[in-house]
C-alpha cells in the first residue's frame, strides 16, 4: 500500500482529490486535459485500487469503481496503449 508501506505521502493527491479530478475531466463541457498531470505530479499510479477509500467512504460511494478506476483507464489509454499510440501517428501524419 503506498501510504501505509512506502509513506509516498507528498507523491499521492489521494481519493478526495482524484474523486474531484474526476468530476472535472468526466464532465461533458469541460475540455482541460487533465491526463499527463494525473499520470506525472498526482500520483494516480500510486493507487494500487485496494478500495481501501470505497470502504471508508460515509457517504458509501463507490468511489474506486466509478471516479478511480475510470480516470487509471484514461492514462492508460493516453500512455500505455501501443494501438492508441499507432491511431495518434497515423492521425498526425493524414491531418
Amino acid at each position: 500500500h503506498v501510504l501505509r508501506d512506502h509513506r509516498m505521502h507528498e507523491q499521492f493527491i489521494g481519493p478526495r482529490y482524484l474523486i474531484y479530478v474526476a468530476a472535472l475531466e468526466m464532465h461533458p463541457l469541460d475540455t482541460e486535459n487533465r491526463i499527463d498531470e494525473l499520470r506525472n505530479t498526482q500520483g494516480i499510479g500510486y493507487c494500487n485500487i485496494t478500495k481501501c477509500c470505497t470502504k471508508v467512504c460515509p457517504e458509501s460511494i463507490r468511489i474506486t469503481d466509478n471516479g478511480i478506476i475510470p480516470l487509471k483507464e484514461r492514462v492508460v489509454d493516453e500512455f500505455y496503449d501501443p494501438l492508441g499510440s499507432v491511431w495518434k501517428w497515423l492521425k498526425k501524419k493524414f491531418d
